[in-house]
């Protein structure tokens, strides 16, 4: 029963998110404050439900193009792609702050937002999703795409 999981890489916390089971319902669970609290997050996920892949939120811009946070994003999945042994993907999660904002206040923001990210996912139907075409690489500074 293994199960993905979303990520919400923000400015000063991470949000993270679980689907369930069926890989049908995102829920929010919880933030972690570093990159470690995360790792041991993940780990926890593994033992517990098996992890089907990890989804990571990558803003664009509205016009398409992609800004700091999205190299953020992308460094943060190539550091997870080294500590996990399932797909780690990255996917836009354009608006996703600004939905999280008008949901509920039973959950941070950070964690709403995560759970928004991988509800996309899910009903996009967990696409094998390859980097966004255009990123920019964060080691070089030239455009992927």
């Amino acid at each position: 029963m293994n199960v993905w999981v979303g990520i919400d890489p923000g400015e000063k916390r991470i949000g993270m998110a679980r689907a369930d089971a069926m890989g049908v319902l995102a829920t929010p669970r919880g933030v972690s404050a570093n990159r470690d609290e995360l790792l041991r997050w993940l780990k926890s996920v593994e033992e517990d439900y098996g992890l089907a892949g990890v989804i990571v939120g990558c803003p664009r811009n509205m016009d398409g193009s992609f800004g700091p946070m999205a190299l953020r994003s992308l460094e943060l999945t190539r550091w997870l792609r080294q500590g996990v042994e399932v797909p780690v993907r990255l996917w836009d999660e354009r608006l996703t702050t600004q939905q999280a904002q008008s949901v509920g206040k039973e959950a941070t923001i950070d964690e709403k937002a995560a759970a928004i990210l991988l509800q996309s996912y899910l009903d996009a139907g967990t696409p094998d999703a390859d980097d966004p075409p255009g990123l920019l690489d964060a080691d070089s500074g030239k455009n992927t795409g």
